[in-house]
């Protein structure tokens, strides 16, 4: 009797140990789960259409009419409830200043809407009705934006040409007293290949001397190349084909007498003159000095006469 006893102590004893021991267990894996379980992941990446899950609230962005439209949930589907315009495009040049929508989201039942140009943006916060709650315009180009919920953070981002930028706004104190003073910011532009040669070479004497030694070094190069190298092809061309025709390149006087023209003496070359110049005074006749001019009269002829060709005017 007293060992059953005993037994059923010793069990009552083991289970409470094991109840006490898995609800502690339960508890801590709550507790775990509790302060381990992330945030909602709010990707930046930009949104066309956002909604609210509790009111059916839904925001498109209207590119065509560059709108940001507020639909309400009805029996039949949805209804426009109100038409935000972003800014007036109709008839306007200047297509880099018309501000464009970029990204919607629906955060704590305010809608928050971005718009950009290609210069600046400004973010707009808005009641479920579209009522214009808070508004920060700042500069630098963005397309998209996220909400961290565990930091109350809204985290604005975009790329453009010359870099990218990235912008927070506090929103700790709500949607409706948001703040982006003093909250970081950063704004990267890859500098232009003349700021980096400034920076570098302040004064521009090194800019100097390399322009104006590459202007000389192909002078040089030039220079050598047609003087030397050119000048040598051609005199070695030319000396290719005096071997191969030297009758060709004799003179008549070489030909003749079978002597150069460097052999000849000055005296062959007096009388070479001499005789040339007797031979062409005899190619001339001797011409008479009398001249032979006669006047000719010629008697009057009045059919070339113009008076003949005009026709007589009558008063």
């Amino acid at each position: 009797m007293k060992n059953s006893i005993v037994k059923s102590f010793v069990l009552s004893f083991v289970l409470l140990l094991s109840f006490v021991s898995f609800a502690q267990d339960k508890v801590e894996s709550a507790e775990f789960d509790a302060n381990t379980k992330p945030s909602s992941y709010d990707p930046l990446v930009a949104q066309k259409f956002a909604v609210d899950s509790e009111s059916q609230t839904m925001v498109v962005i209207n590119e065509n009419e560059n709108t940001v439209e507020i639909l309400s949930r009805t029996k039949d589907g949805f209804e426009k409830t109100k038409q935000l315009l972003v800014d007036n495009a109709e008839g306007r040049h200047d297509v880099f200043k018309i501000y464009v929508p970029q990204s919607v989201a629906v955060y704590e039942h305010h809608i928050v809407y971005l718009a950009s140009n290609r210069d600046s943006s400004f973010v707009k916060v808005l009641t479920l009705d579209g009522v214009e709650k808070e508004f920060f315009k700042f500069r630098g180009a963005a397309q998209a934006f996220s909400y961290d919920v565990s930091t109350k953070l809204l985290y604005i981002a975009g790329s453009n040409a010359a870099g990218y930028n990235v912008f927070v706004v506090d929103a700790t104190k709500g949607f409706d007293n948001m703040t982006i003073k003093g909250s970081p910011s950063y704004q990267y532009i890859k500098k232009k290949k003349a700021d980096e040669m400034a920076e570098k070479d302040p004064t521009g004497a090194g800019l100097a001397i390399i322009a104006m030694g590459t202007v000389f070094l192909v002078l040089i190069l030039i220079t050598v190349i047609l003087s030397v190298l050119f000048g040598k092809l051609m005199v070695n061309i030319q000396n290719k084909k005096g071997r191969k025709q030297p009758d060709a390149a004799m003179s008549d006087t070489e030909k003749t007498t079978g002597k150069k023209t460097s052999d000849i003496s000055g005296e062959e070359f007096a009388a070479i003159a001499a005789a040339i110049h007797l031979y062409n005074d005899e190619m001339h006749d001797e011409e008479s000095t009398i001249l032979t001019i006669n006047k000719v009269a010629k008697a009057y002829s009045p059919w070339s006469s113009k008076l003949y060709n005009m026709n007589p005017y009558r008063r």
